[in-house]
């Protein structure tokens, strides 16, 4: 029963680590004038929630290795996933206000103030830090190769330079990148079974 458990866990991570960029590929399509619409909130929410268990897959197999970070880095990464699940939400919320252009929305935020950046902001800053940090503790380790772990950082470094201005054609092309590397990176933890070294651990105790 133990290994059909451990079997459960490391295919919902390997889905995970798919579904996450692919739906905020999805989302992407649905953004109109540069705001977050319901259906685009609707599947960014979605594609969080699955970035949380493709986090805790990617720092289970640096466990072993890394066992500090493996717990602060994954905290923050959750933190960070929870940020961008609130832009999500954000998007859903303006545009059931009416609100339709992004000066609009902007005062919106303005009026709130401070906890903004608590929901937002410093969470959203967290998400391509924490996967770059990822990506480079993946390669430093040999979970991953080296190509594999540049493609992943620089995805996770073009996310916000393709948020932030509010570009979709840069978007676009930072989430075929995010696709790419995430399947990559699922694919070479899924080949090396780098999971089982984890499970093993936890076994032993």
């Amino acid at each position: 029963m133990e290994n059909q458990v451990s079997k459960l866990q490391k295919n919902l991570w390997i889905i995970c680590l798919i579904l996450a960029p692919l739906l905020i590929a999805c989302a992407q399509f649905f953004w109109h004038n540069g705001l977050v619409t319901t259906v685009g909130g609707v599947l960014q929410v979605l594609s969080f929630t699955c970035w949380i268990f493709a986090f805790q897959g990617m720092f289970q197999v640096l466990k072993e290795d890394l066992p500090r970070y493996a717990v602060i880095g994954f905290a923050l990464a959750v933190y960070a996933c929870i940020g961008g699940n609130n832009f999500g939400v954000d998007g859903i919320y303006v545009e059931a206000m009416g609100i339709t252009n992004l000066d609009a929305a902007g005062s919106v935020l303005e009026q709130i103030g401070f906890p903004t950046a608590i929901y937002l902001f410093i969470p959203g800053a967290l998400f391509p830090l924490s996967m770059i940090i990822l990506g480079i503790q993946l390669w430093r380790f040999r979970k991953v190769s080296p190509v594999t772990s540049l493609i992943f950082c620089i995805g996770a470094l073009c996310f916000p330079l393709s948020r932030i201005p509010r570009i979709d054609l840069l978007a676009h092309l930072d989430n075929l990148l995010l696709i790419v590397a995430h399947l990559m990176v699922a694919w070479e933890l899924y080949l090396k079974d780098q999971f089982s070294r984890g499970n093993s651990e936890l076994k032993s105790q």
